[in-house]
């Protein structure tokens, strides 16, 4: 039985709240380096909690009242312990704009924390008649008549000292954030879509959390999709799954990106065609420092008990056979997706939220499956009836 959604307590306009952003580079790293938090809290919130001080915090000069009430804070001199405590904090609503990427940026930070209560206004957006994909500066510029400048984008956040200038654009992304959320609010109200804002945000709180969780490296090949001649070779399988456990642990404990380490392509040749020394692969495929590593993971890949066995007969027939069938669907899917565009301008909800042209595909494909989002929740009840004409055809 699917669980009914009982909307939550905390909300931005009811609870305290804490409006967040982060400034990172990840350019020549695994991990993106935190150079700067930025944090405005509501009137309700007690400051307190938050640091207040230099070398923890970055004083500046603001030029607005709304920009006086942001917080600027090192990562790099500042304990992470007092936002450790605010994230995981459910009475606390934390605002972002795209709340993904931020969580996970603070979450390694304060070492693993849950985030609890997110609200993000880029989501929100998209049950106000707007997209659920726009900026924050055109999320401002929209709901608030705000126009940031946008002068910063190419600042290296970890070098020291910032300029004036640098922390006044960072301040400015977190000034107004709460403002923004709460004419949101006011838009889902006047729309009817409240309660359908709180069932996504929610769900997407799920997501982030589950994010935050680093996969194993012996689930990095499946991330790849690797080729059909791949998994249908046992042995050319089990190499290609050798050698992405092998990069992804290697990238990990060299903080280096994973295609510095080696190209996916490379791989997949290797894989098929085993090379036997360094000089059969092409020029500069593979760094001198990480050729015996990658040798020993093809070598080894017949004996390491950590790889899974490749798909059966019976699995790629089956594959084919749910491609074939998602491609006898595709212009009844695209009909459904006009008939979901339709109803979602009508209700002032962005389509995007309601369906992708792959959940579209999985509805046509198992139309009386209960776990398929289309089927349960807020998007059952938005599209109630909308989709009848497609559930007669074979």
């Amino acid at each position: 039985m699917i669980p009914v959604f009982k909307m939550p307590i905390r909300s931005p306009d009811t609870s305290p709240a804490l409006s967040l952003d982060t400034e990172f580079v990840w350019t020549k790293t695994y991990y993106a380096r935190l150079g700067l938090v930025q944090a405005a809290p509501s009137p309700d919130f007690d400051r307190s909690r938050l640091p207040s001080d230099p070398p923890d915090t970055f004083p500046f000069s603001p030029h607005s009242e709304a920009e006086a009430q942001a917080v600027l804070i090192d990562p790099l001199s500042c304990s992470p312990s007092p936002m450790r405590e605010i994230l995981e904090d459910p009475d606390i609503v934390k605002i972002f704009h795209d709340a993904g990427q931020d969580a996970q940026h603070l979450a390694r930070w304060t070492s693993a924390a849950q985030v609890r209560s997110v609200f993000d206004t880029r989501l929100a957006a998209g049950f106000c008649g707007l997209s659920a994909s726009m900026s924050l500066a055109a999320l401002l510029e929209e709901t608030l008549g705000i126009s940031l400048a946008k002068t910063e984008t190419r600042t290296d956040w970890c070098r020291r000292p910032l300029s004036p200038e640098q922390l006044e654009y960072a301040a400015q992304d977190v000034a107004w954030l709460r403002d923004a959320a709460l004419e949101l609010l006011r838009r889902a109200d006047a729309h009817g879509t409240r309660n359908w804002l709180f069932e996504e945000m929610a769900d997407r709180e799920r997501a982030i959390s589950q994010s935050l969780t680093e996969p194993p490296p012996e689930q990095a090949w499946t991330r790849l999709h690797p080729p059909r001649p791949v998994r249908t070779d046992a042995a050319a399988f089990r190499r290609f799954q050798a050698l992405a456990i092998w990069r992804e642990r290697t990238a990990r404990d060299r903080d280096l990106p994973r295609k510095w380490i080696v190209q996916d392509d490379i791989m997949t040749e290797a894989a098929l065609r085993p090379p036997r020394t360094p000089q059969d692969l092409p020029r500069r495929a593979l760094a001198p420092s990480f050729q015996r590593g990658f040798f020993d993971a093809l070598r080894g890949a017949a004996d390491d008990p950590r790889l899974a066995p490749p798909p059966s007969p019976g699995e790629l027939a089956r594959e084919r056979e749910r491609d074939e069938a998602r491609r006898r669907v595709r212009d009844r899917v695209t009909a459904a997706l006009d008939v979901i565009a339709k109803r979602a301008e009508t209700l002032g909800v962005d389509p995007a939220l309601i369906a992708s042209r792959a959940d579209a595909t999985e509805w046509m494909l198992d139309r009386e499956n209960p776990a398929l989002p289309l089927n349960r929740g807020w998007r059952r009840e938005a599209l109630a009836g909308a989709l009848d004409s497609f559930g007669d055809r074979s």
